[in-house]
């Protein structure tokens, strides 16, 4: 309870709403024109991987694996050209980067489930919210922008792809997701307790201008956003799958 009223007392000291507005207001521009165009291929991709056939999903998979890669690895030389490179900073430690970079894992394990399971709880959730939630306004550099929504848009695509694909996640996806997740988040705080890093924002919110600023400081924000992405990870869509199946199985029962 402590936690939550610290939390509305911080969101509460002016309209929450006004808050978001000013937040929004905030982003800078290509925060949203490259959110929009990420968006927007997300959803054109997906429709023309749907239309494909097994062998062309299959290059499809690989293609991107090959281009996380590629990205990743033009990020990092371009951090070392400009002379920003960081062990502190700079890693692909996040959630959704360390997502991305399971990309070409998952091409040569298509039907491991718990890939599959992570893609579409732990992937999905991070990425979404990272669209949301993003520091971009700290970001002078166009390619690290398009850096950004590049690695996150693909882990959201490998998600709805698998969903195309017929995947129907279970509870025990989603607590076995949550586990492995813990287990992440476990490491990555002890990496940067050692390190002084703050991947994954676990020591601190993150820089510039996020929704992150509507919550109290550490470590209760971080309390908070544990408890919002595990909601967020997916308790609620498998409930929904879960009625759907419920529903549709006492339809075919009522049917006989």
């Amino acid at each position: 309870m402590k936690i939550y009223s610290i939390f509305l007392n911080t969101a509460l000291e002016k309209s929450i709403f006004v808050q978001i507005f000013d937040i929004i207001r905030s982003l800078p521009e290509r925060h949203v024109v490259y959110g929009s165009i990420s968006t927007i291929l997300c959803i054109a991709g997906v429709w023309i991987y749907s239309q494909c056939s097994k062998n062309i999903k299959s290059v499809i998979i690989q293609t991107i694996g090959w281009l996380v890669i590629i990205n990743e690895i033009l990020f990092q030389f371009s951090l070392l050209f400009y002379d920003m490179w960081s062990f502190e900073n700079s890693l692909p430690l996040e959630m959704c980067y360390i997502s991305a970079l399971l990309i070409p894992v998952f091409y040569k394990n298509q039907n491991f489930r718990p890939l599959k399971s992570w893609f579409f709880f732990a992937g999905f959730g991070g990425s979404f919210f990272a669209f949301l939630n993003t520091n971009l306004s700290e970001m002078d550099m166009v390619y690290m922008s398009i850096h950004y929504f590049f690695a996150h848009g693909l882990v959201i695509f490998i998600m709805l792809t698998i969903v195309v694909d017929g995947f129907s996640p279970t509870w025990r996806d989603y607590i076995q997701t949550i586990i492995h997740t813990s287990i992440l988040v476990i490491v990555i705080s002890t990496f940067n307790f050692f390190t002084g890093s703050n991947y994954m924002f676990t020591r601190e919110k993150p820089p510039g201008t996020t929704f992150s600023e509507l919550m109290p400081d550490w470590p209760y924000y971080f309390i908070i956003m544990l408890i919002i992405a595990e909601r967020f990870m997916g308790f609620d869509q498998i409930w929904h799958i879960q009625r759907m199946k419920l529903e549709k199985y006492l339809v075919s029962r009522v049917g006989n």
